[in-house]
């Protein structure tokens, strides 16, 4: 028996042990059905491990070779679910991978937009899919709890989901920005871009403008949909020697792009050191590390914050088009971009002024839309 045991490709029955206590009782088959009462049938079928074991087969059992109940209970149970599991192997193995997955990443989502290359549905599609985001053949787990490479503006990254689909969308931008070629990354051409960055708020191709010049000096761009429960609104981070800044789009608004894009610039310019871990923003929330105030501090001036609001404040309550174009002819910023910044600093309602409120994500070239 204790060899059967060692063995663990057995899978070791009740009809095993039963077997042993016949051969150390010197005992026959019938010996065993006439002292049982069972059928000769019975017996073979129990010896073969043909026949499960019932309470009442199991108290019988311990009342001849004086082993408890339970014993015999626990032995069948063990190998019926030894049994199944040898026989739905394939089947138990690509449930345990499809959990897996979807535990770190919100598949369903995922899946509707056209994120997955390889089939999810199948254990070599994950096995695959897996390869290609992180190198190897399955999720990188102990990563996921315990090493988080990103810095986050994380008033919500209260929950493990928040942080797990963060990793997971992180990523993803990191397999995109290394599609790209792009120049070295020259920072005194992006602090040149960086300083007139409110002047292309108002040329009517200015996001194109600007994403080519941003390529020039050697900084890579393109968007990524946020993913449910990461509330990202943008990223930086380096990939291949070369800052990239992504943005979500969450926010489907012309002001929003502007204000996230040059947040992210002020990362690259002012945090370089950081961006190896890469920072991903959430910016709906309040600043709280010196980091992010900062970036924030920088994105005003680049958008010629300061002056856009003392014009506001003169004006008070009685904004109107015809002043919300006087702002932007001073200040060479953008009306959309303007509003955004007197409702974020509370001077008046978008609700007035909604024929402003100007998708971005159509004016992006379709090539750098990468889900």
């Amino acid at each position: 028996m204790a060899e059967k045991q060692l063995q663990s490709f057995y899978n070791v029955g009740p009809g095993d042990y039963i077997l042993d206590f016949l051969d150390s009782f010197g005992w026959t088959q019938n010996d065993l059905a006439d002292v049982t009462g069972f059928s000769l049938k019975s017996i073979n079928q129990l010896i073969n491990n043909k026949q499960g074991i019932t309470p009442e087969t199991a108290i019988t059992l311990e009342k001849v070779f004086g082993s408890p109940a339970e014993f015999w209970l626990n032995v069948d149970a063990k190998y019926q679910i030894r049994k199944k599991q040898e026989q739905n192997s394939e089947k138990n193995e690509l449930t345990a991978k499809k959990a897996i997955l979807r535990k770190y990443m919100p598949v369903s989502e995922m899946k509707k937009k056209g994120w997955f290359l390889y089939d999810v549905d199948t254990v070599s599609g994950i096995e695959e899919e897996c390869l290609r985001v992180f190198g190897q053949k399955s999720i990188p787990e102990a990563d996921y709890n315990n090493e988080y490479k990103f810095c986050a503006r994380q008033t919500k990254f209260d929950f493990d989901y928040t942080l797990w689909y963060s990793k997971t969308w992180f990523e993803y931008a990191k397999l995109h920005a290394n599609t790209f070629e792009l120049p070295k990354y020259d920072k005194e051409k992006l602090e040149h871009i960086a300083n007139n960055l409110f002047s292309y708020t108002t040329k009517e191709d200015g996001i194109n403008q600007i994403i080519n010049d941003l390529f020039d000096c050697g900084v890579g761009f393109f968007t990524l949909s946020h993913l449910q429960k990461t509330y990202l609104d943008g990223a930086t981070f380096i990939a291949e020697k070369n800052p990239f800044i992504v943005y979500t789009c969450r926010y489907d608004r012309i002001d929003n792009f502007w204000f996230v894009l040059a947040h992210e610039i002020a990362h690259i310019i002012h945090h370089y050191e950081f961006l190896s871990e890469a920072i991903l923003d959430n910016l709906e929330e309040k600043a709280e590390s010196e980091r992010e105030k900062e970036a924030d501090h920088y994105a005003g001036i680049y958008l010629n914050q300061d002056k856009v609001i003392q014009i506001g404040k003169q004006f008070g309550k009685y904004l109107n088009v015809t002043r919300l174009q006087q702002i932007s002819d001073t200040t060479d910023v953008s009306i959309p971009v303007a509003l955004g910044i007197l409702q974020h600093f509370g001077f008046l309602d978008w609700r007035q002024f909604a024929k402003f409120k100007e998708h971005v994500k159509e004016r992006i070239p379709n090539e750098l839309i990468k889900g």
